[in-house]
C-alpha cells in the first residue's frame, strides 16, 4: 500500500519546463509541487502565498548570488541577503529559471514574481535526457575570463574555442589566464595561435602570486564570469582575489592527468577591489545551440584572414570539399592541427 502511493506521487511530481512549454503550469510554488516537504496540509498552507499577496507590488529588487532546487540566496538593495523561492508562476511568466547574476523580482512571502532583462548570458545545454533545453549559467556579464593550464592539465583547445565563441556571439570581451606558467619555459606554437584571437591573456601562478595584480586590473569593476577546467587552478586564484572565498582546491590525478571538479554549482563573489567574479563549475560542455554547422564553418575564429569567408564554396564545412581556404592554411602551417580538430569535435556536436 505505501509502495502505491510513493508510485503515486512520483507520477504526479512532473517535468517543470515541460509543463511550462505545454502551457499546463499552475501557481503553486515550486516547494508544494516537486517535493515531499510540501505533501502534508499543514507544509501546504505555509509554502503557498495568499492569492491576494501573490499580485501585489513587488517589495524589492534582489541581486541572484547563488541558485539551488527550489530557492536563491540573493542580496537586496539595502544589502542584506535573503533566501527567497522560485514560484512556478514567475518561472511561466520569465520563461526562465533564475540564474547567478540575475536582477530578481521579490514579492511577498519571499518568492520570485519575475526577471528584470538580461543584458547578456553564458548557457550550457540541458542534461543527458534534455539536451535541447538551454541552462543559464549566469546573466548579466561584462566579460568572460577562463583558466586553463599550459601542462597538468594540458591545454584544451576545445573548451577554449566552446568560450571564445559564446564570448564573441555576445560581443563580450575575452579573457585569457594561462594559470601554472611557471611549469613550463616556453608556450607552444599553436597554444601561441589561440592566444593571438583573445583580448587580453594574462600569465599567472597561484603558487607564486606571479599575475595576480595584473589580473586584479582586468577585473575591477566589471562582473565577470570565471570558468575552468578542473584541476587548472580556478579556485586557487579565486582564493587569491577574495580572500573571504576560502574555496577548496584539489590536485590532478595522477593517474590520467585529469582534475577534480570542486566548484560545484555557480555563484556570486565580489571583488575587494571592484566588480565580481561568478565561479563557474569545469562544465565540459557550452552552449552552442542557435548555431548551425554552416554558421560555425563560417565564423570559426582564426580561420579566415581578416575573418572574410573565402573558401570556392559557400556551404563548404572544411573537411574535403575542394579549394577550401582552411584545409590550405592547415596545410600551410597557418592554423594548427590541434584547432582544427576543435573545429570537427564541435562541428560534430552540432550535426
Amino acid at each position: 500500500m505505501q509502495t502505491a502511493k510513493r508510485r503515486q506521487w512520483r507520477e504526479k511530481r512532473g517535468n517543470a519546463m515541460q509543463q511550462m512549454h505545454s502551457g499546463v503550469l499552475d501557481e503553486k510554488p515550486l516547494k508544494e509541487r516537486w517535493s515531499r516537504e510540501g505533501k502534508t496540509e499543514a507544509k501546504r498552507k505555509k509554502l503557498k502565498p495568499l492569492e491576494e499577496n501573490f499580485l501585489a507590488e513587488q517589495k524589492e529588487l534582489g541581486l541572484v548570488l547563488s541558485v539551488h532546487r527550489r530557492s536563491c540566496q540573493v542580496r537586496l538593495q539595502s544589502g542584506k541577503e535573503i533566501k527567497v523561492f522560485y514560484l512556478a508562476k514567475s518561472v511561466e511568466e520569465a520563461k526562465q529559471f533564475p540564474a547567478v547574476g540575475d536582477i530578481a523580482l521579490i514579492g511577498n512571502e519571499n518568492f520570485i514574481i519575475g526577471l528584470e532583462p538580461r543584458k547578456s548570458v553564458l548557457t550550457r545545454p540541458g542534461p543527458r535526457t534534455r539536451e535541447n533545453q538551454e541552462l543559464v549559467q549566469a546573466a548579466n556579464i561584462d566579460q568572460v575570463a577562463i583558466v586553463m593550464s599550459l601542462e597538468n592539465p594540458p591545454f584544451n583547445f576545445g573548451f577554449a574555442d566552446r568560450f571564445l565563441l559564446t564570448a564573441n556571439f555576445n560581443n563580450l570581451p575575452f579573457i585569457l589566464i594561462l594559470n601554472k606558467c611557471d611549469l613550463m619555459e616556453t608556450i607552444p606554437s599553436e597554444i601561441q595561435e589561440f592566444i593571438e584571437l583573445t583580448d587580453n591573456t594574462i600569465l599567472t601562478s597561484a603558487e607564486s602570486g606571479k599575475g595576480i595584480d595584473e589580473l586584479k586590473e582586468k577585473l575591477q569593476g566589471k562582473v565577470s564570469v570565471f570558468s575552468g577546467q578542473s584541476g587548472v587552478g580556478k579556485s586557487s586564484l579565486i582564493n587569491k582575489l577574495v580572500p573571504n572565498a576560502l574555496l577548496n582546491t584539489s590536485e590532478v590525478r595522477k593517474k590520467d592527468g585529469k582534475g577534480r571538479h570542486t566548484t560545484v554549482a555557480s555563484s556570486y563573489l565580489d571583488l575587494p577591489v571592484g566588480g565580481a567574479v561568478i565561479d563557474t563549475p569545469g562544465i565540459r560542455a557550452l552552449g552552442l545551440m542557435n548555431l548551425s554547422p554552416d554558421e560555425l564553418a563560417r565564423c570559426f575564429p582564426g580561420f579566415f584572414e581578416s575573418d572574410v569567408f573565402d573558401c570556392k564554396f559557400k556551404d563548404c564545412k572544411h573537411q574535403s570539399e575542394p579549394d577550401c581556404a582552411v584545409l590550405k592554411r592547415m596545410a600551410e602551417e597557418l592554423i594548427s592541427k590541434a584547432r582544427y580538430k576543435s573545429y570537427l569535435r564541435i562541428l560534430g556536436s552540432l550535426l
